[in-house]
């Protein structure tokens, strides 16, 4: 457990750093996480600029060959689906509203990259951030199918006609997605990048984590959580009960071990996005009610993570 913890706690106090920083309003005197400034701009840094810049890097030298890739698929996508359409079905059988089944289905869905890929860093070095990168790359482009198919047609208006043209807008636009392909690319072809590309894009990836952590840290909405109450319960137990669980199944069922084994378990432990609030407000979904799941879910990760992940490292390190 301890060296479980001593992965997470960092990660953890650069969120609660980044909390009481946005609250102190450092450093630009603005006090909302939606008010504009240093925070938003720093949220929109990490997202199109850095944290691209760091799965290009990994991706483009991952290793491909070790059939890893295919596994990752099966389990974290299999986990996904059950996650999602379990806890969106228990929402809508609670009496859950459209937009707020949009947000609980969100919830359950959705990873923190960031997190994820600070704690393999953290356990594994470079050679977890590798298999991260693999994960995500699966991870990418099956979340924001899945995200905008579901906010699009839990919609009042049912607008489902502009469904293919809004994942396809998502797809394209997607900076995750697009620094994935390109490192997939050079990674298969052996297309060289010039050294001097690969020393640059590097010192922006050093940047990519520490601010990402940050930024996820000053976007939580902690006295938002007096108004949680079930719907926000039910996306939790879906992201960080059911989600793992299915994980372990699956890890157990292919016969997975050591450092995959335990990327699997990171991605299946960690909360929701944060980026899901934007979809939310974007797609018609209750916002409000994400903002509290995505500060809920962070919350109890704190507690849940250590839990999971120690049990993963018990069973398949």
């Amino acid at each position: 457990m301890l060296l479980i913890l001593s992965a997470i706690i960092p990660v953890f106090l650069l969120l609660v750093l980044g909390n009481l920083l946005r609250r102190l309003g450092f450093p630009d005197g603005r006090r909302s996480p939606e008010s504009g400034g240093f925070w938003q701009a720093a949220d929109r840094l990490v997202y199109w600029v850095l944290f691209p810049a760091l799965l290009f890097q990994e991706t483009s030298h991952a290793p491909l060959g070790d059939g890893t890739l295919g596994s990752y698929a099966l389990i974290l996508l299999g986990a996904m689906l059950v996650s999602g359409l379990v806890t969106l079905a228990v929402a809508r059988l609670s009496g859950a509203s459209n937009e707020a089944s949009g947000s609980i289905f969100q919830g359950a869905l959705r990873h923190n990259t960031f997190i994820a890929f600070a704690v393999c860093d953290s356990l594994f070095g470079a050679a977890g951030m590798a298999q991260a990168s693999l994960a995500t790359a699966v991870l990418v482009p099956a979340t924001n199918v899945g995200a905008v198919t579901a906010l699009v047609l839990l919609r009042h208006d049912h607008a489902a006609g502009g469904l293919g043209r809004r994942l396809v807008q998502e797809l394209v636009r997607n900076p995750f997605l697009i620094a994935i392909g390109l490192g997939l690319i050079c990674n298969i072809t052996g297309l060289p990048v010039p050294q001097v590309v690969r020393d640059s894009l590097g010192l922006l990836a050093r940047v990519a984590l520490p601010l990402a952590l940050l930024c996820i840290g000053a976007a939580l909405h902690i006295r938002a959580l007096r108004r949680a109450g079930m719907p926000t319960l039910i996306s939790l137990l879906g992201k960080l009960a059911l989600f793992p669980a299915v994980v372990f199944g699956l890890v157990t069922l292919l016969g997975l071990g050591g450092m995959p084994a335990m990327v699997a378990a990171i991605y299946g432990a960690v909360p929701t996005a944060v980026s899901g609030y934007a979809l939310a407000r974007q797609l018609g979904s209750d916002a409000e009610l994400m903002a509290i799941i995505i500060t809920a879910q962070t919350v109890a990760a704190i507690v849940t993570m250590p839990i999971t992940l120690q049990l993963a490292m018990s069973l398949f390190g």
